[in-house]
């Protein structure tokens, strides 16, 4: 029995396949770098199907946080305090309708711990020396 007719035997194979490797590499060695570039853009051209252009990636993004802000404040309206019909005259009635000068100066007036800390912290306060 001949080596070559052994189906187990693949040296055959081995050294053809070891021939077509040094074959592709002296031809890939001998291409322009311009060559190779419009190969590239050609075999991306042809690997994309016609009028289809690349996906817009950054719109999924601002879809899915506009809606994680619509859920956040739908969240938050539920959870907001309700105000009962009992409770919002009350609120309604403690409220001063304007503002009135004479009730803050006597409030002033009432409270002398305010002029006793100004009387305290002279520091604070530059001394104008003549």
């Amino acid at each position: 029995m001949n080596p070559g007719d052994d189906p187990m035997n693949h040296t055959d194979d081995e050294r053809f396949d070891q021939a077509m490797r040094a074959l592709h590499t002296q031809a890939v060695s001998q291409v322009s770098s311009a060559t190779r570039a419009r190969l590239r853009v050609a075999r991306h051209a042809a690997a994309t199907p016609a009028g289809e252009r690349a996906p817009r990636r950054g719109f999924g993004w601002v879809l899915a946080s506009g809606f994680a802000a619509v859920f956040a404040l739908a969240i938050g309206l539920q959870l907001r305090p309700t105000i009962t019909p009992d409770a919002a005259p009350a609120a309604v009635a403690t409220a001063p309708n304007a503002y009135d000068a004479d009730t803050a100066v006597a409030m002033l007036d009432e409270s002398p711990d305010l002029y006793l800390w100004l009387a305290s912290n002279d520091d604070a306060m530059p001394t104008l020396e003549p």
